[in-house]
């Protein structure tokens, strides 16, 4: 692209401020894209809720379930029995026992002796065995108040025999309800009922256990239990109903749409800082490359706007598909990729597939498969692309793009150990992401170069057509200027061939630098067919401002007629600040050879002098063609003798200063210029008078 020196010097802290807003700009924007909640699929839905829709698994997961897996503890703690402490052993707590029931019984004795004598008498008796006595019952004061003596050591005997019965074994403190309620059922049957009663209910009230549960040890035990049980591990696989419509979730569900990614995720501080510091890290990078090593771009607002814009949308369908295993791989980054190189240059292009890769790394959860992909993908595809300056250089991208995304996705399949299903649909996926990446490239590159004022392949290509409409204006209207360019453009374009310039720039250039001499066709000796030449009538100043005027005009018709800035250019480089010797030295004459009376300012061009290797070769071609054109023989010796001259007097003049030429290109152009003008003005074989060329003995027949 054309961008004279003078545009791209600035001040350094003019740069400085540009770069840091240019940053700033592209870095919050990246940044309310990695944190921007737009994935498509998410749902904001909790246990207990009722799904709206169905909700499949878009991918294959595998992960450990915090509910499945406490549940199952929970069983395993659940199962674990009461761990006991034995507290006495159980002779020791029947002796314990039985002492205290014969206590009781020989307390109940005394009062009954005590009524016998009448020492008490009529209520006395039951306020005495209440207060003596507390393990009898209300019910059973009135009976006992009433029993003789030996009948009562009966009752109390058979009480006594089934608490020692019953106190023999172990007696755990959980059973001792069921035990007192048994004792109960041992009482001999020779006893009435109410003395039954009463037996049974002294016996169970000394019942006591002699095996506690230990609460430490039994929730040692239960953590035990827990700690055993592993981790529940839970697999999904793509296309499972996760929940359908109108079903309630469980807290098993919610894991599942936590897994896959289709919930919204909590906002944390650390992921914010997190986000901002990617975003900073990816915009800062990519405008310092731009800064430093694409100064072309940099200092090309459309261009900058281009790349980042490019970046940005990008970014934005990498967010949507995020997490979805097909949708991630299915976003066309190679079309931004494709297009930033040919559009701008493959070194950009190949920045922006860095910085791509980077962001679809973060956004699809760390993942380097992803960023694998998107940099692979991108760097294939500029590698393929050469030249677009056919269609079936896009063919051969769709090719190998196509390869890398199927040998990315199976390398990882591999060694995830995906089944052959599994990969045969990334594979697909690559499919599909090759062709839409081509044919988003195809289809916009041209548009897009229109938009930001960059010149396309395309656009070249149809400049160069001979049908072209200006084209037509040059032959029909300045048929020598017509002929004069066609020399120049194949000159220049088998010079920057030779070095390595942009041949088909050089070629459609060199046919549109002497456009302008179309507004006054006769003032110049190559339209004039052999008629008189108007500037013998004129002054030297008066004719080299007409010839300088045809570059303002050149430019006026570029603009009038669309040309691409880029071209138009070329227009005032071609002659750079270069003198036109003839007027200078008809000047010169004119003023009786005193040079102090003529200004060389006013028989220069006004320039500028060239600013890249094309425009210096279509300056050198330019003068080369008409020089050579006036030799009288044109053998080799003659047509580099005047190359040479030619060549070295720009030099000398410093037009070629800006031009980054090295003096080996210098002299590659020149052997370039000698090799085709030899074909031009290659010798004939002159025919017998009888003898006609083959054309015109055809043309005759």
């Amino acid at each position: 692209m054309f961008i004279p020196r003078t545009l791209s010097e600035s001040t350094a802290t003019s740069t400085v401020w540009r770069a840091v807003a240019v940053a700033a700009i592209v870095a919050a924007s990246l940044f309310l894209i990695l944190s921007a909640n737009i994935t498509l699929g998410q749902e904001n839905l909790a246990a207990g809720e009722i799904a709206e829709r169905d909700i499949r698994a878009p991918r294959d997961a595998t992960f450990d379930s915090a509910s499945a897996t406490a549940a199952e503890r929970d069983a395993a703690a659940a199962a674990v029995q009461d761990v006991t402490q034995v507290i006495e052993p159980p002779a020791d707590n029947q002796a314990d026992q039985l002492a205290e029931f014969d206590a009781l019984s020989r307390r109940v004795t005394r009062v009954l002796e005590l009524r016998d004598r009448e020492t008490i008498t009529g209520d006395e008796i039951s306020t005495r065995l209440a207060g003596d006595v507390p393990e009898v019952a209300v019910r059973h004061r009135e009976l006992l108040a009433g029993m003789s003596i030996p009948r009562w050591e009966v009752v109390s005997g058979a009480a006594r025999s089934a608490l020692e019965s019953t106190l023999a074994g172990s007696i755990r403190e959980d059973e001792v309800i069921r035990v007192r309620s048994s004792v109960r059922d041992l009482i001999t049957n020779d006893l009435s009922e109410e003395e039954r009663s009463l037996a049974g209910n002294l016996a169970a009230s000394l019942v006591e256990p002699n095996v506690i549960i230990s609460d430490e040890l039994t929730a040692d035990a239960r953590s035990q239990a827990r700690a055993a049980v592993p981790p529940v591990e839970v697999e999904v696989l793509a296309g499972e109903m996760i929940v359908a419509e109108g079903q309630r979730l469980t807290v098993a569900d919610i894991e599942k749409l936590v897994e896959l990614g289709l919930t919204r995720p909590n906002v944390e501080a650390g992921t914010v800082a997190g986000n901002a510091l990617i975003a900073i890290l990816v915009a800062g990078l990519l405008v310092g490359y731009l800064l430093r090593f694409e100064p072309e771009i940099w200092h090309r607002n459309r261009s900058v706007l281009l790349f980042f814009l490019a970046l940005v949308v990008s970014a934005v369908a990498i967010r949507i598909a995020a997490d979805r295993t097909l949708w991630a791989f299915a976003v066309p980054t190679a079309a931004s990729v494709l297009l930033i190189g040919i559009l701008l240059r493959n070194s950009a292009g190949a920045a922006m597939a860095v910085g791509l890769a980077v962001l679809a790394g973060i956004m699809n959860r760390e993942s380097l498969e992803p960023a694998v992909y998107v940099l692979a993908g991108g760097v294939v595809a500029l590698l393929t692309i050469t030249r677009a300056e056919r269609l079936n250089a896009f063919v051969r991208v769709f090719v190998a793009l196509a390869i890398t995304n199927i040998a990315v996705v199976t390398a990882f399949s591999l060694l995830a150990q995906r089944d052959v299903t599994a990969i045969l649909q990334l594979g697909g996926i690559g499919l599909v992401n090759a062709f839409l990446s081509v044919i988003l490239a195809v289809g916009s590159f041209a548009m897009l170069g229109n938009v930001f004022g960059i010149m396309t392949v395309f656009q070249l290509l149809e400049l160069a057509n001979p049908s072209n409409r200006l084209l037509r204006r040059l032959l029909l209207e300045t048929p020598g200027t017509y002929h004069h360019s066609v020399m120049v453009g194949n000159l220049a374009e088998r010079a920057a061939e030779t070095i390595g310039a942009d041949p088909l720039l050089a070629r459609v250039a060199a046919y549109y630098h002497d456009i302008g001499k179309m507004k006054n066709p006769l003032a110049f000796i190559e339209n004039q067919a052999g008629a008189h030449n108007i500037h013998d009538d004129l002054n030297a100043e008066t004719s080299a401002r007409i010839i300088s005027g045809h570059i303002r005009d050149g430019i006026d018709l570029g603009y009038e007629h669309g040309l691409p800035v880029q071209v138009i250019g070329y227009i005032p480089q071609h002659h750079g600040t270069s003198v036109m010797t003839f007027f200078h030295q008809k000047a010169l004459r004119e003023a009786g050879g005193r040079e102090d009376l003529v200004n060389e300012g006013t028989y220069r061009y006004p320039g500028p002098k060239p600013q890249t290797r094309e425009a210096a070769i279509i300056m050198l071609a330019d003068g080369v063609e008409a020089s050579v054109r006036s030799l009288d023989s044109k053998d080799e010796e003659s047509i580099r003798s005047m190359v040479d001259r030619i060549v070295d007097a720009r030099l000398e003049d410093g037009q070629l200063d800006d031009a980054e030429l090295t003096l080996k290109n210098v002299a590659q152009i020149k052997d370039a210029f000698v090799g085709q003008l030899l074909g031009m003005y290659h010798s004939r074989i002159k025919y017998p008078d009888n003898v006609l060329p083959l054309d015109q003995a055809r043309e005759q027949a």
